[in-house]
């Protein structure tokens, strides 16, 4: 192992390893951590909900208090108007002259007002003299406005502003009551126009309250309360407005926020109601982030475990990397401290066992040396087989023609051609397993185009165009001549004019490129891909046995180096190619690339 200081666990039987992994590293660290974290989880969810319930009042205050302290700075701007006073203070001699002053300057002074503060409902400014006509903002304080609820406290208040909840008649509905919530402000800042008393009254909109605490609806029901603990604005669990608050239910979490410090202010507060059941839910729902730290507390026992295990995993990987190498005849001993437990018999008896192999690898590299000179021979005898079937149709056909030329002209005329045909046959006869130029090939192909140019006569053509670094190339036997026959046997055997076969070679750096071109019958896309699925198949069947006879040839001699071409156009004539690695000899004899 690599761990010298944990040799001993090599020696402690497996089934006290496995209690000491249960005991010490799973069983009692995750029963304690669970239970601690299940305690600590459910004071710090209590502690964060009682937190967010808090924050939410708070949010509540602030908003009510800043549309208070709107409708107050908007009450303290009407008071310093001393233009107000004083048309508020004059003595209109009639109608036509209080509306001639309304129109022009009273009728504007609050329009601005209700445009920038949109929580405001009304504006009403109350004053005692006779010759104003009440309508609009301005009306007199007679004896059913003195009776009213926001009369009676300001006038027996001595602060110069009040903020008051209070029911009066609804202006929409005569026979019915409205619930008011008004900053009421005496209008005494100009004691030269104290001549009738003068009282401004602003109403704000309760619907606007009931937004900011209809948003806090998912955390807390909240209420507002007077300084009298009346409801003005009610949570859903209240009738009506103006009703007495009460303490609440069992089972319920209250919340109290006083609105705001200023004297006005003095009682105000808002009261919120949360049930007991949010923090059981909030407990729940934090479950699986308990869980996940439970995982996590696995994390010491997996350490233990990788101690005791080491011993186990470490010993194994060893003898299966050792029986992954014997897979390749490769009988290396392990070298490490076996210890004393099973997995140390198992090495003990490895190690006998790759020694005893070992003593038999002679035998087997011997024998192994003669399968592979078997093997060898058995590629030779198949290049023998491929280079001795040549297809000798060509030559019952010269055959032929020779008797019928030699019996109408005498003899005269085939001189050329049984000499060519012997120079051939004589060629075929001496085979042997050594490559010859190109240029010794090309002769030889030259022979048979002759011959088959004296069968055919003037409707027979050939041409060779070969570049001089080609020609030196060196070739195996019979790699260009097959695929000549084979154009004259398939391809011109139907042409009724001109037949004419071409022959290229070129070569670059690294390769030969070789081409046999026909203008002969070609074939269709079907024939052709039937060919080419052919060219590896047995050579036992006749069908473009030459062909394929170069191709095997070739693949034999230089493996996956060489790329064999096929190509053919119906009416137009057919190209078959290859490209193989080029090495020539130079005038010493010398093979080279």
């Amino acid at each position: 192992m690599p761990f010298g200081w944990l040799s001993f666990v090599n020696n402690i039987p497996l089934k006290w390893k496995f209690t000491l992994i249960y005991l010490l590293c799973i069983l009692v660290p995750i029963l304690t951590i669970n239970v601690l974290l299940f305690q600590q989880m459910s004071e710090s969810i209590q502690a964060r909900e009682q937190n967010n319930l808090q924050i939410a009042m708070e949010r509540a205050d602030k908003k009510a208090m800043d549309m208070i302290e709107g409708g107050v700075t908007l009450s303290h701007s009407v008071a310093t108007d001393r233009s107000l006073y004083e048309l508020l203070d004059k003595e209109y001699t009639d109608i036509v002259d209080f509306y001639e002053s309304f129109n022009e300057t009273l009728t504007g002074k609050m329009r601005p007002f209700m445009s920038a503060y949109t929580y405001v409902e009304n504006i009403s400014v109350f004053t005692e003299n006779p010759t104003i006509v009440s309508g609009s903002h301005y009306f007199i304080l007679d004896e059913a406005s003195k009776r009213s609820p926001w009369y009676e406290t300001v006038t027996s208040s001595p602060s110069a502003v009040q903020v008051m909840m209070y029911r009066s008649v609804d202006p929409m509905n005569a026979m019915g009551n409205k619930v008011y919530f008004s900053i009421v402000r005496k209008l005494n800042e100009y004691p030269t126009y104290g001549r009738y008393a003068k009282y401004l009254r602003i109403d704000l909109k309760l619907s606007n309250f009931e937004e900011i605490l209809e948003e806090e609806k998912p955390y807390l029901a909240i209420s507002m309360l007077d300084p009298q603990d009346r409801v003005l604005l009610p949570s859903s669990r209240y009738m009506d407005p103006m009703d007495q608050w009460d303490n609440g239910e069992q089972g319920e979490l209250i919340f109290r926020s006083m609105l705001g410090k200023p004297s006005y202010m003095q009682g105000w507060k808002l009261v919120g109601f949360a049930e007991e059941d949010r923090f059981q839910t909030a407990v729940q729902s934090s479950n699986r982030f308990i869980w996940m730290l439970a995982a996590v507390s696995t994390l010491l026992p997996t350490s233990l475990i990788f101690i005791m295990l080491r011993s186990y995993n470490y010993r194994i990987r060893r003898l299966a990397r050792h029986m992954e190498k014997a897979k390749n005849e490769k009988f290396d001993l392990i070298v490490l401290r076996e210890g004393k437990d099973e997995i140390g018999g198992l090495i003990r008896s490895y190690n006998r066992m790759a020694s005893q192999i070992e003593s038999l690898i002679n035998d087997v590299y011997k024998l192994e040396i003669q399968q592979k000179d078997m093997e060898l021979e058995r590629i030779r005898a198949e290049m023998k087989l491929l280079q001795s079937q040549v297809n000798p149709h060509f030559l019952f056909n010269t055959l032929n023609a020779l008797l019928v030329v030699s019996v109408k002209n005498g003899y005269t005329e085939v001189t050329d051609t049984i000499r060519n045909l012997s120079q051939l046959l004589r060629r075929m006869l001496s085979w042997s397993d050594a490559a010859v130029t190109l240029q010794d090939e090309l002769h030889f192909t030259e022979m048979y185009l002759k011959i088959e140019k004296f069968r055919f006569a003037d409707r027979f053509g050939y041409e060779f165009d070969i570049e001089e670094e080609a020609a030196k190339c060196l070739v195996p036997k019979m790699c260009i001549q097959p695929l000549v026959e084979n154009a004259c046997k398939h391809g011109l055997q139907a042409v009724k004019g001109q037949r004419v076969i071409r022959i290229e070679a070129r070569r670059t750096d690294t390769y030969l490129y070789v081409q046999v071109e026909d203008n002969g019958k070609g074939m269709d896309e079907e024939r052709l891909n039937e060919i080419r699925r052919l060219m590896n198949g047995s050579l036992d069947t006749d069908e473009n046995v030459g062909m394929r006879n170069v191709y095997k040839r070739l693949r034999l001699h230089y493996g996956e180096r060489v790329d064999f071409v096929i190509d053919s156009r119906p009416n137009e004539g057919t190209r078959i190619g290859f490209r193989i690695p080029a090495m020539s000899v130079d005038e010493g004899g010398k093979r080279h690339v």
